[in-house]
Order: C-alpha cells, then structure tokens, then sequence
C-alpha cells in the first residue's frame, strides 16, 4: 500500500540530516565535494551517507559565499606582510 510521502519512481529524492563531515580535490577544472550526513543523533558507520557533488570552481565560490552571508561571518582579514618582506620581498 503505497503512503503519501512516498515518491513516485523515478522521481528525486529529498535528503535531509546532519552534515557530519567533508572533504574537497581539485578535479581538473573543478572540485569534487564529498558530504557525509546523518539523520540521527547516535551514529554508526553505516548510518552516514555519503553524497559526491562535482561543482565548477564558480559554483564553488557562490555556494561559499552564500554560506558566509547565511551564518553571519565575514570573511578573514588579509595578513599584513612582515617587516622584512615588506623590505627584501
């Protein structure tokens, strides 16, 4: 018997968790980004999902930025360069 929150077929599926962990490559002209997540609080190895996400270099930048914008934090101050690489650099 078939329930209302079960889609069709061939339709995408909705996920929704916890990030637990990532880790980015350079992939050619691209990253390629891992995202585990979970859906409950007690984790087992087999309870994190792993999704793969191949972005361009711009997608990358906007998803960022977007984040930043979202949690409130600006992005980190530029160092200011050392005395002496300021003078011999």
């Amino acid at each position: 018997m078939a329930t209302g929150n079960t889609a069709p077929v061939g339709a995408p599926q909705e996920l929704s968790g916890v990030v637990v962990g990532w880790e980015h490559r350079n992939f050619a002209r691209n990253i390629h980004l891992t995202v585990q997540s979970a859906s409950k609080s007690k984790l087992t190895p087999d309870m994190v999902d792993t999704h793969h996400l191949l972005m361009t270099r711009s997608q990358a930048f906007l998803l960022a930025r977007y984040l930043m914008q979202l949690s409130g934090l600006e992005r980190p101050a530029p160092r200011r360069r050392g005395f002496f690489a300021r003078w011999f650099g």
